[in-house]
């Protein structure tokens, strides 16, 4: 199984051309607040990226994987299972992630609430190659980061 490493690895030349840049791994110590805050463990993949970086900025529209420490608190704003993953431009369209019982997860999205809160990928990883693909708006295939992972769902 590839790992986040790997991805972001193997995915240089997308990841300058989107500027994006990682922060530094999440402490043991924020992940404990965040799963405090959402009453249950986070899935070991959500661990694994956190501490691979503590998301992420880019120069892609303002999109960026929100930290940690952002995430528990704008907490309060959402449901009990529920979290902040991703945004752009300001928090004017976000991803959430909504913890399931088994350890699963979904991302979920609105598309800046003009749709139904739809399940977009029931993995970071998945949801994070889709992204490295070309970005918020492909010029490669004239899909929104919306359409191509609805297209790619889980």
């Amino acid at each position: 199984m590839q790992t986040f490493k790997q991805l972001f690895a193997n995915k240089k030349d997308i990841i300058k051309k989107l500027g994006i840049t990682f922060n530094a791994p999440c402490s043991d110590e924020d992940l404990a607040g965040l799963e405090l805050k959402l009453s249950c463990p986070l899935p070991p993949d959500l661990i694994d990226f956190y501490k691979f970086c503590n998301g992420f900025d880019t120069d892609d529209h303002l999109f960026r994987v929100i930290p940690v420490q952002e995430a528990i608190d704008y907490k309060s704003e959402l449901k009990k299972n529920t979290f902040h993953f991703a945004e752009y431009m300001i928090y004017s369209d976000q991803w959430l992630i909504q913890l399931q019982e088994g350890g699963q997860y979904e991302v979920i999205n609105d598309n800046h609430g003009s749709q139904k809160m739809t399940v977009q990928a029931t993995s970071i990883l998945k949801f994070l190659e889709i992204y490295l693909t070309d970005g918020l708006l492909s010029k490669l295939d004239n899909n929104s980061f919306w359409d191509r992972l609805n297209k790619n769902r889980d």
